[in-house]
């Protein structure tokens, strides 16, 4: 038995007639009567009841007719298999700071869902070190990291941008050093934020040992209270370069010794399925134009 045979018995009942299916399948009128005739020896049943030009089938047909469906479309699905599973299709857990999500990953995700709305994508807020934690137990697929360049032995890393770090105050901030003043906070990232150790270098170097401080893992928060007035930070410049173009906030670019980087991370031994390599080539893309 073959599947066309069954393809043809589907196509005369859908037509009504032999000749029309064999027009439409391509075939002589010869071949599609072979197909059916391997059925019915195959079975040695008749698929007809042959009463003139009338095409009536029997109640073995009827019966046989009921499978057809069922059967062709699960052969359909079956062999169109491999080239669904190239496809970008289900899971992919992408983890990345709150600045890198809300600055640099929403034009990614953007294009991504719109060419892949079958891929459901989950993102992680994280420290960068617990980011790169869960990338090695295999918790995320992939991580997007605002550090300095290091080299991991299971983590395959590349860099998409050079970031510029800077200091930020409130827009009316006088002064040139971006010390706070005595009623203002030094408003810090979390203790193993990397950044967040260069700032607290350059506060030493100045003399200058904050009590009044504020931590937090938000960078948006860091930025609303600045805005209040309410003290001075170090961020990333992207994160904040369009609020001082705005004048809603004071802002001196700092040349650390320190480079930063943004980077696109996985593990060494993570299969890369359609899903995971469309999403890093569109990562690479966009990132020529940061």
């Amino acid at each position: 038995m073959e599947i066309k045979n069954f393809r043809t018995l589907k196509k005369i009942i859908e037509l009504n007639s032999f000749s029309k299916a064999a027009e439409a399948l391509g075939y002589a009128q010869s071949t599609v009567t072979f197909h059916i005739q391997s059925i019915e020896n195959y079975y040695k049943k008749p698929l007809f009841n042959r009463l003139g030009n009338t095409i009536e089938l029997t109640e073995f047909g009827r019966s046989l007719l009921d499978h057809i469906d069922t059967l062709l479309n699960t052969y359909d699905k079956l062999e169109g298999f491999s080239t669904s599973e190239n496809m970008p299709q289900g899971i992919i857990r992408i983890g990345a700071p709150e600045s890198l999500m809300m600055y640099r990953l929403h034009s990614i995700i953007k294009q991504y869902k719109s060419q892949y709305p079958n891929v459901e994508i989950i993102i992680i807020n994280d420290l960068c070190s617990q980011l790169r934690n869960r990338l090695n137990s295999g918790d995320l697929d992939l991580c997007f990291l605002l550090q300095p360049e290091y080299s991991y032995q299971q983590l395959h890393t590349t860099i998409l941008k050079e970031e510029k770090m800077c200091f930020v105050a409130p827009h009316d901030y006088e002064g040139d050093d971006f010390l706070p003043t005595p009623s203002q906070m030094v408003l810090f990232t979390e203790k193993e934020c990397t950044y967040r150790e260069i700032f607290n270098n350059y506060l030493r170097s100045q003399s200058f040992y904050p009590s009044n401080i504020l931590e937090t893992g938000s960078v948006e928060a860091i930025k609303k209270y600045i805005r209040y007035g309410l003290g001075i930070s170090y961020l990333p410049l992207f994160s904040v370069i369009e609020d001082a173009k705005q004048s809603k906030l004071k802002i001196k670019q700092h040349d650390s010794t320190i480079t930063f980087y943004t980077q696109l991370v996985y593990h060494k031994n993570k299969w890369l399925s359609p899903a995971l390599k469309a999403l890093i080539e569109l990562s690479l893309k966009h990132s020529e134009t940061w």
